[in-house]
């Protein structure tokens, strides 16, 4: 029965119980035990620092515009790769990434991918390793008084090295995302050491890619350690002399996928003597940073009554993926209230979609009135960071897997991609409870200024229902750019997370929603910024809720707000909704399936590899009862020689003469397929008194039992599993099957029917003789 067509009174006690019991979701404080605070406990590949107190408050945003130009340098334009430009200016190394870890060296067989960490999942705990044994063998330079020190050992830090080319001047190389190739686009590092006034120019060397907004007007984030202690700064926006190009490094791909890297270089003049200074691609928003929050939440007397927490699952790397519920504590209508998703961090290297989540957490737990009736109308279910492995690590845009799990969502598998593979169920069972009417993913736009959203449609028009929320955001959010805005469902996003869930639960509204790196109208976006873009979705959905529950209240006389919005894009032109962007299709930097098998456990093999491994071992199996057999033989003939054995031995008689000429039982191929339970491991054959009784006598008894042991295995390998009788006739001999497990009528089961001394008989005679008796087939 559907509660969707009663009319029922839900201020009725009687009513909240048959509420409780369609829906079959307790009130929102009893879905788990509650727990004010969670341990924050981050694990990671390697050791990693503790960062500064970032963003504890929000200060005035500071976005620093210095016209000092210096003459730009040559390049050398010789095509090379970042392994021969190590070996070229190693003596120059001022920094390693793991330089006090003993890691463990690649093999010589395997592929070197200079500045890639490999990690084998195949231990318990996972093997770290380079591919590259020049840089780990390399001794670092000494360093002087007056030289700078980087650092990356922190959380969601990738500098893997640094050299010093000429005085302050530093070349820097990213860490490629763990077990991939490439994906280094996010930049996170530390330096100390200068001194006040002292400009330096630093050049990323390995950049993804072909286009930055870097050469739009994009400064790098800045996070300076003795500003922040005079006057509470957080990050800032800095830098000058900002230049994005291609480099002239080639990537270490395959011939056919051999493409040159992008470097990226910027200026810095500091301020401040013996300043720790961080430079990032963006704010960062780490796991700690998450927890953190969280915890403020739960711990807020005032707040944590509409939330609960619940572990979703646990990462490859050891890390907690949670899952929140955000609801009204009240029964009433809770039949009616409708569904809403929303995730973010997929991408690693995209920390915008943490600061917009922040936002919408804060909205919908406040005291705000339209939070307020959210609250009341909506179930939130909220996964704040779907890849925590990658935060954690320093990725851009992989797990510890090394794949996109943004390109996982149609198959994922159930070891390598345990985040999507639960969230995906989870958001399945959630629909089958009630009705979602929208699903958001949160991400960070590289290429493309202010935010907007990917939509799914099947027609091209402008006028469509999968069009008006993205219309009304735009029309709430000063942030939000309409004409960014794309609708179209392509094969090469096809795996992505708003592809599936629009196809498999035909919800219309599912968004990939993009925040830029940059800003708005060449203006920076500042971190309030971005968590005033999560409030104003909160307000968005606020009035699609007011709109869709008018038959629960008295408002019929308030224009439908949906039917205005589709008026209004009626009148917009027609769009041809092409975009590149970060939301493109997978990697060439990634591995293949295949590699990505040989880095984990047996149990992520496919079906075909468990059979072949299946095969192997009983194939093992065989040949060790085999061996087992022929050692008791010798065994018990050794024990006692006899006169006879000597006489044998001396008249040269051989003893094979006297033995068959098959000692070991072979099982027959086709009776091997047809066993269903393994043979039992017989007893010991029975030790005789060797001073009573002949050589000749112990033989035949040995034989004795080998009989007894093939007859047993005869039967066991011929017969099913279920209980049979036989039955004398004067036809012939007939089994009678019994089913004691349950009456399956209908289905004949698959015995060998065998014949007493008659010729064989064919099968349509079979067929005739074969009749139904009830719940049993006799013969």
């Amino acid at each position: 029965m559907n509660s969707k067509n009663k009319n029922i009174d839900s201020s009725s006690e009687d009513d909240a119980k048959v509420y409780e019991t369609l829906t079959k979701l307790p009130p929102a404080n009893e879905l788990m035990p509650r727990k004010l605070t969670i341990d924050i406990d981050v694990k990671s590949l390697y050791p990693l620092k503790s960062l500064p107190q970032f963003n504890q408050f929000y200060s005035t945003f500071i976005e620093e515009t210095q016209n000092i130009q210096y003459p730009a340098e040559t390049i050398q334009q010789e095509e090379r790769t970042l392994l021969e430009y190590f070996e070229e200016n190693k003596q120059n190394l001022i920094y390693k990434r793991f330089d006090q870890l003993d890691l463990s060296k690649r093999s010589p067989n395997e592929r070197t991918y200079f500045s890639t960490l490999f990690a084998n999942f195949k231990k318990q705990y996972p093997r770290v390793y380079f591919r590259g044994d020049p840089l780990f063998d390399q001794k670092l330079m000494p360093c002087q008084p007056d030289q700078l020190k980087f650092d990356s050992n922190f959380e969601s830090g990738n500098l893997f090295c640094a050299f010093k080319r000429a005085e302050n001047v530093y070349d820097l190389i990213l860490q490629n995302d763990i077990n991939t190739r490439g994906n280094t686009q996010w930049f996170f590092f530390s330096v100390t050491g200068a001194k006040a006034g002292q400009t330096v120019q630093f050049n990323l060397l390995n950049h993804l890619k072909s286009n930055s907004l870097f050469n739009e007007g994009l400064q790098p984030a800045i996070y300076s350690v003795k500003e922040n202690e005079i006057d509470r700064t957080e990050w800032r926006r800095g830098g000058f002399n900002i230049n994005y190009f291609k480099s002239p490094f080639i990537k270490e791909y395959h011939q056919t996928m051999r493409a040159k890297y992008y470097q990226l270089r910027f200026s810095y003049t500091f301020k401040h003597n013996n300043d720790k200074v961080y430079f990032a691609h963006s704010y960062p928003y780490t796991y700690t940073n998450l927890l953190e929050f969280l915890n403020s939440i739960l711990i807020n007397s005032e707040k944590n009554q509409y939330i609960t927490r619940k572990s979703l699952c646990t990462t490859l790397g050891g890390n907690t993926c949670e899952v929140l519920t955000i609801t009204s504590n009240s029964m009433q209508r809770r039949a009616y209230r409708k569904g809403v998703v929303f995730m973010a961090r997929q991408h690693p290297g995209e920390p915008q979609g943490s600061y917009v989540m922040q936002g919408i957490i804060e909205y919908l737990t406040s005291n705000n009135p339209q939070a307020e009736y959210l609250r009341q109308n909506c179930i939130f279910k909220i996964f704040p960071m779907m890849n925590s492995d990658g935060v954690v690590n320093g990725n851009y845009r992989c797990g510890l897997e090394g794949s996109d799990l943004n390109r996982r969502w149609k198959k994922p598998n159930k070891y390598l991609h345990p985040t999507v593979y639960y969230a995906k169920k989870y958001i399945k069972g959630f629909s089958k409870e009630r009705q979602i009417i929208l699903v958001i993913d949160l991400h960070g736009h590289s290429r493309k200024q202010s935010s907007f959203v990917y939509g799914c449609a099947y027609s091209s028009q402008v006028k469509t229902i999968e069009r008006v929320f993205a219309l009304l955001m735009a029309k709430m959010n000063p942030f939000m750019d309409y004409s960014s805005c794309t609708f179209r469902v392509e094969s090469s996003k096809d795996k992505t997370a708003r592809i599936q869930i629009w196809r498999e639960l035909k919800i219309n509204w599912v968004y990939t929603y993009e925040c830029s790196f940059y800003g708005q109208q060449k203006k920076h976006f500042s971190i309030q910024d971005y968590i005033n873009c999560g409030i104003s979705i909160c307000n968005s959905l606020s009035q699609i809720v007011k709109d869709t529950s008018k038959e629960f209240t008295n408002q019929t006389n308030v224009p439908d707000i949906q039917q205005q919005i589709l008026e209004e894009l009626g009148k917009m032109p027609q769009t041809d909704d092409q975009d590149q962007g970060s939301d493109t299709s997978q990697s060439d930097a990634e591995l293949s399936d295949d590699e990505i098998v040989q880095l984990f456990q047996p149990k992520t093999y496919s079906l075909k590899q468990k059979n072949f491994i299946k095969q192997l071992d009983s194939k093992k199996k065989q040949i060790t009862t085999k061996q087992t057999l022929i050692t008791q033989k010798n065994s018990i003939l050794q024990e006692s020689p006899s006169k006879n054995y000597q006489q044998q031995q001396d008249n040269k008689i051989p003893l094979s003469n006297q033995k068959p000429k098959n000692v070991t039982y072979r099982i027959p191929p086709h009776v091997k397929l047809r066993q269903i339970e393994p043979i039992k491991e017989q007893s010991q054959p029975i030790m005789v008194d060797k001073s009573s009784q002949t050589d000749d006598w112990m033989y035949r008894q040995w034989l004795i039992q080998i009989g007894k042991q093939k007859k047993q295995e005869e039967y066991l390998s011929q017969t099913p599993t279920r209980n049979i009788y036989k039955s004398s006739s004067q036809s012939a001999t007939r089994f009678i099957v019994k089913n004691t497990s349950k009456i399956d009528r209908g289905r004949v089961d698959s015995i060998s029917l065998v014949n007493s001394g008659q010729q064989k008989t064919s099968f349509s005679q079979q067929r005739q003789i074969m009749r139904y008796s009830g719940s049993n087939f006799m013969y």
